[in-house]
C-alpha cells in the first residue's frame, strides 16, 4: 500500500451568493514535483522486522533444546555414576568380609584351637635350633651318604 497524492477540489462558490460578476476564486498553485523524494513502503520494514523475529524465536528453540539435550545428557552420566558407584560399594563390603574372614582363620587361638581339635600336642620343651651347613655363595650343599664298612 502506497500513499497516493490527491489534489485538493477547487473552491466552491455558493449558489445563492451570485451577487454580480464576481470574480473566480484564485487558485492555487500547484505544489512543485519533487520526483527525487518517494515514500518508503512500510513493507519493506515489516520484512525485516518479521525476519528477526522469526531468527530470535528460532534462536531461541535451537538453545532451549541444546539446554534439554545437556541435562538429559547430564542424567545419563548421574545414572552410570550411581550405578558404578553401588559396585563399587558392594564390591568393598565383599573386600572387607574377606578380610575379617582372613584375620579370623589367622587368629593364633584359632590355630591352637584347631591344632588341639586335630590331636595335636604343644611341645614339651622349645624346640632346639639346629644350624645347617652352607656354602660361602649361600647354597647349600647336596647330601651325602655314608657308607659303612663291614
Amino acid at each position: 500500500m502506497s500513499p497516493v497524492a490527491v489534489a485538493a477540489p477547487p473552491a466552491r462558490v455558493r449558489a445563492g451568493s451570485r451577487r454580480g460578476a464576481a470574480a473566480p476564486a484564485p487558485r492555487r498553485a500547484a505544489p512543485p514535483r519533487r520526483d527525487q523524494l518517494r515514500v518508503v513502503a512500510p513493507a519493506r520494514r515489516a520484512r525485516r522486522i518479521r525476519r528477526s523475529v522469526v531468527l530470535a524465536a528460532v534462536a531461541t528453540v535451537v538453545a532451549v533444546l541444546a539446554l534439554v539435550v545437556f541435562h538429559v545428557v547430564t542424567a545419563q552420566a548421574q545414572l552410570t555414576l550411581d550405578h558404578v558407584s553401588h559396585q563399587v560399594d558392594d564390591a568393598q563390603r565383599q573386600y572387607d568380609q574377606a578380610r575379617l574372614l582372613n584375620a579370623q582363620l589367622a587368629s593364633p587361638s584359632r590355630i591352637v584351637a584347631r591344632a588341639a581339635q586335630l590331636g595335636l600336642v604343644p611341645p614339651a620343651s622349645p624346640p632346639v635350633p639346629v644350624p645347617v651347613p652352607s656354602s660361602p655363595t649361600g647354597a647349600v650343599p647336596p647330601a651325602t651318604a655314608r657308607s659303612t664298612q663291614p
